[in-house]
């Protein structure tokens, strides 16, 4: 079940929270199982036999959370450590078994299709007990359980801390309807689906059309492979935003405030600050239980710059088992330290806008070259449009869309040829304006959670911008602003698609 169906929004979400605040008037223990209940729904809905999986993995890690707290810290120590393995090698399994296979000797084991939401799951329990073991918390299942499983995060994300959410979920103060809640969640939600489907959908052809073609390989021109890869660059901002705000925005209807995900990212002037506002909850785990440790047994310039590029060939293997994967965390490692040796050689001072209209240039450029591993099926076709983009796609003249040929005609403003060399078949006129107009928004409107003035693990709060009267505050105009959106984007539910990282 996706969150932009009408299934979900008409059926499901109204009865979860109806069912949670009805249980909650008998018992907050009964609303927290009830909620529990429909999340666990909410997961079988997209494989019932595959619910058995997060329901063992709750019933394990609590349990072992409870021999944590009971023993002494060296006992504890082992103990995280046993369930920090196990939960990795039950990743291992389902996600990279058939990898790792396939580079020792080049057979494939034929492992069952990723369960959904594994890769998340996992690193919200290794958290959690992260967690047990250094705070020694009182536990309680069911709330445990909610944490795990609550619908709005479970499947992409963002990754919660029991220090918070855990904290919430114990919170009975929060059991009541709040009708505020209820309307600043309504309002992100729909703000976050207009994202994904008026935006991130639209993106999703121009984008495609690119990358098959080059996977086919096909000849590319520079502009088709630059034009493709903004495309998708994108998209999966406004694909994976829209969603983390929809998981903000429904969590509020249960009168919880989930994490911020995303802080509007591609305005960043430097690789490290765009890496602190994208996907900010899997950056924050990777800094706390990965980088942070390795670099105190590493210090100095060489040994934080070796623990920085493993830090991010570890998060490209966490997105997927493709060696696509590992050299797009690999570049995007290899950058960072590009960027912390430049930072450390120049001289301290506030650049001036040209600076940091160039230094945004490079850093979304380099954002958008390295995209094409993280979007290309293969290391072949990734190759074959990064040559693309310096020239080299072997694209011939006079290779042109009928449609783009007919628009240039009635428009009349450039020459066919131009437009045949420039472009070719794969990409067209209104493919870029399109493009161009998302990467406007991107730059130009305020983010979701500016324009809301929602604040949860928003510690570096420096990205929002002071919007005065035009933030959000409950009112009959801002009610019928919100009908508006919501009613045009599911003017455009019926072509339903994916979230780009339920794959993840």
């Amino acid at each position: 079940m996706l969150f932009n169906t009408p299934e979900f929004i008409f059926l499901f979400l109204p009865f979860a929270v109806l069912l949670h605040f009805t249980l909650s008037r008998w018992s907050v223990n009964a609303a927290i199982a009830g909620t529990t209940a429909s999340s666990l729904l909410f997961y079988a809905w997209w494989n019932p036999p595959f619910v058995l999986l997060p329901i063992l993995s709750i019933l394990g890690n609590y349990s072992l959370a409870r021999r944590m707290v009971a023993a002494t810290p060296e006992v504890s120590r082992r103990l995280l450590i046993f369930g920090i393995a196990c939960n990795v090698l039950v990743l291992c399994y389902y996600k990279y078994a058939d990898f790792l296979l396939s580079i020792f000797d080049g057979r494939a084991l034929g492992t069952p299709n990723v369960p959904l939401a594994l890769s998340f799951t996992t690193f919200v329990q290794i958290a959690f007990l992260v967690y047990v073991h250094r705070q020694r918390p009182t536990l309680d299942l069911g709330q445990y359980g909610l944490f795990v499983a609550f619908f709005p995060h479970l499947i992409a994300g963002p990754i919660v801390r029991w220090g918070s959410l855990g904290r919430q979920l114990a919170d009975r103060s929060r059991y009541r309807v709040d009708w505020d809640n209820g309307a600043l969640g309504v309002t992100i939600f729909t703000l976050g689906l207009a994202k994904k489907v008026l935006i991130a959908d639209s993106l999703a052809p121009h984008a495609a059309i690119v990358f098959n073609a080059a996977a086919r390989g096909e000849a590319i021109t520079a502009i088709a492979a630059w034009g493709g890869a903004t495309a998708f660059s994108l998209q999966i901002f406004f694909d994976f935003s829209g969603y983390s705000e929809m998981a903000v925005g429904l969590g509020l209807l249960f009168n919880y405030r989930l994490p911020i995900n995303f802080a509007a990212p591609l305005r960043s002037a430097d690789l490290f600050d765009l890496w602190r506002r994208w996907h900010i909850t899997l950056m924050r785990f990777l800094r706390d239980f990965i980088y942070v440790p390795l670099a105190q047994r590493n210090p100095g310039p060489f040994g934080r710059s070796a623990v920085l590029l493993f830090t991010f060939v570890l998060s490209g293997l966490w997105h997927g088992a493709n060696w696509t994967f590992v050299v797009w965390g690999a570049l995007h490692g290899a950058g960072l330290v590009v960027v912390m040796a430049w930072q450390s050689w120049r001289a301290p001072g506030r650049a001036g806008p040209l600076a940091l209209a160039i230094s945004w240039f490079l850093t979304f450029t380099f954002f958008v070259a390295t995209i094409v591993f993280f979007r290309a099926p293969d290391l072949a076709t990734a190759v074959h449009l990064i040559s693309a983009m310096a020239g080299f796609g072997g694209a011939p003249i006079g290779d042109i869309s009928p449609a783009t040929e007919e628009w240039i005609v009635r428009v009349g403003f450039l020459s066919d040829g131009f437009v045949r060399d420039w472009f070719g078949r794969t990409w067209t006129v209104a493919a870029t304006l399109w493009t161009l107009t998302a990467l406007g928004v991107v730059l130009i409107v305020p983010d979701t959670m500016e324009i809301v003035g929602y604040r949860e693990g928003d510690a570096q709060s420096n990205w929002r911008r002071r919007l005065g009267r035009w933030e959000w505050q409950p009112s009959p105009t801002r009610l019928a602003v919100t009908v508006v959106v919501f009613a045009v984007t599911f003017a455009y539910i019926g072509r339903v698609s994916e979230f780009l990282y339920y794959q993840f």
